[in-house]
């Protein structure tokens, strides 16, 4: 039988896994990267509350229904309740990008590039799965860009709860019954001014504008420099500290909302330190702490390694003019 939200004709293809490497050994790179996020279209990073106005007093509902029925009372409160704008992520007070959906979206675009090659991957998809293939509008989208790798069968997700072997995406990032060896913190907004977006009606928005930035650390153990390599990869870094602009928040796949562009933002690594404990990157000793030109050429060089590590297996997507 047919699994529920797979395309008919997906291909089947196997996911190298193996044991994964301890977590109570410093065994590899360990360090810190400091990070910008800075949004080249307006974005929002939604707080998951909303908020009603022109609700009514229970006196004045009593009133209403009384004087015009159920039924007009409904019609006319309905015509005045309104839906508040979506609030934009915050801590502290602060406008943020919470670390969780910054993983998120790293660890996606890391499973969508890395393809199959003679019907082996990778990754497994835990992140990045397939949408459910009804041909709604964002599902088309998704598809468009892409393309091929969503009709790669990669079923079963890793579960270390449920076996003994992981992919290198979820050896890396985690998975059920395996911490993760990349941690990301909340990515606070440096002097954002918060801009109120009346998309649709039923759909309002507080979003960042163009040029906010955010802030946050990510921290690793335990890597190898093409994983360090893999993980920039999953920023959209190419070649150098700044990133190509890559999609992030609400209605990324749409492209434009209230008459505006949304969804795009640009990942820049400001900083990366090794740590104590750490073997040696390339020159880099240990508590080592380096920005500027030796961080980019270091930045370089960790992604060139992991163009050798994966060759054709790690593609790069541009996937904002694919939008």
């Amino acid at each position: 039988m047919r699994r529920s939200g797979t395309l008919s004709s997906s291909l089947k293809v196997n996911v190298v896994r193996g044991p994964p490497r301890p977590r109570n050994v410093a065994d590899g790179i360990t360090g810190m990267l400091g990070v910008t996020i800075e949004a080249v279209e307006s974005i929002h990073i939604g707080a998951g509350s909303e908020e009603f106005g022109g609700i009514p007093k229970p006196e004045e509902l009593e009133r209403l229904v009384k004087t015009g029925g159920f039924e007009a009372a409904a019609q006319k409160l309905s015509n005045r309740i309104w839906t508040e704008h979506k609030s934009f992520s915050s801590v502290g007070g602060k406008p943020c990008i919470p670390g969780s959906s910054v993983k998120g979206n790293v660890r996606s675009r890391i499973e969508l590039s890395l393809v199959s090659r003679n019907g082996q991957a990778r990754s497994c998809f835990i992140r990045a799965s397939p949408p459910n293939m009804a041909r709604s509008l964002r599902a088309w989208r998704h598809r468009s860009i892409w393309g091929q790798v969503l009709s790669e069968d990669r079923w079963p997700p890793c579960d270390l709860t449920k076996g003994d072997k992981v992919c290198l995406v979820c050896d890396i990032f985690g998975t059920a019954g395996l911490r993760s060896l990349v941690l990301f913190g909340d990515f606070v907004g440096d002097k954002v001014d918060l801009e109120k977006l009346d998309v649709r009606p039923g759909l309002r928005l507080v979003v960042a504008p163009k040029g906010s930035r955010f802030k946050g650390i990510v921290t690793f153990s335990n890597l190898k420099p093409h994983e360090i390599g893999l993980l920039l990869h999953g920023m959209g870094l190419t070649d150098g500290v700044m990133g190509r602009a890559v999609m992030l928040g609400r209605l990324k796949y749409v492209g434009s909302a209230g008459g505006r562009p949304i969804g795009k933002v640009r990942y820049i690594v400001n900083s990366l330190s090794i740590s104590n404990v750490s073997e040696p990157l390339f020159n880099l000793s240990p508590g080592t702490s380096i920005e500027g030109g030796e961080l980019e050429r270091t930045v370089r060089e960790v992604l060139r390694a992991a163009r050798e590590e994966y060759g054709g297996g790690l593609r790069v997507v541009e996937e904002v003019a694919k939008r």
